[in-house]
């Protein structure tokens, strides 16, 4: 009988604690339930809020037909967009990867890349601009300007010629009356962004001219040891010159002057009409600045040499020039006396101010023994 009683016990105890597990089991169902309910609600409202819904797209097709339209469409989008033509930019892509190193990476061509870099540099685009025309990221658009950008140096040497100074005897008549002049130092300057700690090397490393050598500077310069300026107060400017000769010794050395200076003028204003990013401050560091500068110059050299048998470069080139010599032309008449941007760290002195009345008079001692036989 007690052996029975006690079953009974464990048997009620056993169903007892079966209904408890169960109801227990029914608790966490609802809870579980209840909590991705809530996380399902949650989770619709943020997408529907904030989530922006777009059609799936192809990347990659976008950007090849993209590629395809720039440099395999017409010759004025080519040239518009990258300043080369279609035949000249299937070159410099060759001589990139020949001379320059330049290979292709996994996912981008060399043909991208060089497009990158052009653009960049013709149109002056921000890395990000430029990674939404192509597709990319902005560290990806970076990496490929750089990689293209030393490529462009490697090959600068053969398009970049160090000229020897200008002596007596050249044959060129700008250039010739000018006796050891090294060239000249043109006021349309490129623009470099600089820092607080690049200024102070700079201003402790001066720019130097060997001796007895000079370079052809603006009336912003004072006429000083190596810089020979034009006078101030006479007229200078070539457009200044229209149906009129040179009255003395001053202005004929102004005039001839501002003849020889006019060729480097006119090389700057073509070289920053076709390259943009010349034209305003750039936001890479001085290193990366002054090496844009070398490959625009590259660039410049390497589409002159195309020219030769390539029409459209040559139409292109005759439109800048039209350009360029149209803003010559229309400069203000000059206020020598009135320079905002006076160069101040070249000093004057008697003698270099005698060696330019020496050199103005015999030029214009020559002049007017060439007219008597006119007179």
């Amino acid at each position: 009988m007690a052996s029975d009683d006690w079953n009974n016990l464990f048997m009620s105890l056993k169903r007892k604690r079966a209904i408890e597990e169960e109801e227990s089991r029914k608790k966490m169902k609802i809870i579980v339930g209840a909590i991705t309910s809530v996380i399902t609600i949650v989770l619709a409202w943020y997408t529907r809020n904030f989530f922006v819904k777009e059609p799936s797209r192809d990347w990659d097709r976008e950007r090849c037909s993209y590629l395809n339209r720039l440099y395999n469409g017409t010759e004025v989008d080519c040239i518009e967009q990258l300043r080369v033509s279609k035949s000249a930019f299937k070159k410099l892509c060759k001589i990139l990867h020949d001379n320059g190193r330049l290979a292709r990476t996994r996912n981008v061509s060399i043909e991208e890349s060089v497009a990158i870099f052009l653009n960049i540099l013709a149109h002056n685009h921000k890395i990000r601009s430029i990674g939404f025309d192509y597709y990319r990221s902005k560290e990806t658009i970076s990496r490929q300007f750089n990689r293209v950008l030393q490529a462009m140096l490697r090959i600068s040497k053969n398009y970049l010629k160090y000229q020897s100074p200008i002596m007596s005897g050249s044959d060129k008549d700008k250039w010739k009356r000018f006796e050891n002049c090294l060239g000249a130092l043109d006021g349309t300057h490129i623009h470099v962004t600089v820092s607080a700690d690049e200024k102070t090397k700079i201003s402790n490393n001066p720019f130097q001219v060997p001796s007895e050598k000079y370079y052809l500077v603006d009336a912003g310069y004072s006429n000083g040891p190596g810089f020979l300026a034009p006078y101030r107060g006479t007229r200078y400017h070539l457009n200044e010159w229209t149906g009129n000769r040179p009255r003395n010794y001053k202005e004929l050395f102004n005039l001839r002057h501002s003849s020889a200076r006019n060729v480097i003028e006119r090389a700057f204003g073509l070289l920053k009409k076709r390259w943009s990013i010349l034209r305003t401050s750039s936001f890479f560091n001085i290193k990366t600045q002054i090496r844009i500068i070398n490959a625009c110059c590259t660039l410049h050299n390497f589409i002159r040499i195309e020219q030769l048998n390539d029409s459209i470069l040559e139409d292109q080139d005759l439109m800048y020039l039209a350009s360029v010599d149209a803003d010559i032309a229309n400069q203000p008449p000059s206020d020598q006396n009135n320079f905002h941007d006076r160069i101040t760290c070249v000093e004057t002195n008697d003698q270099w101010t005698a060696f330019r009345d020496t050199l103005a008079l015999k030029m214009f001692q020559d002049y007017q023994a060439r007219r008597l036989p006119e007179s």
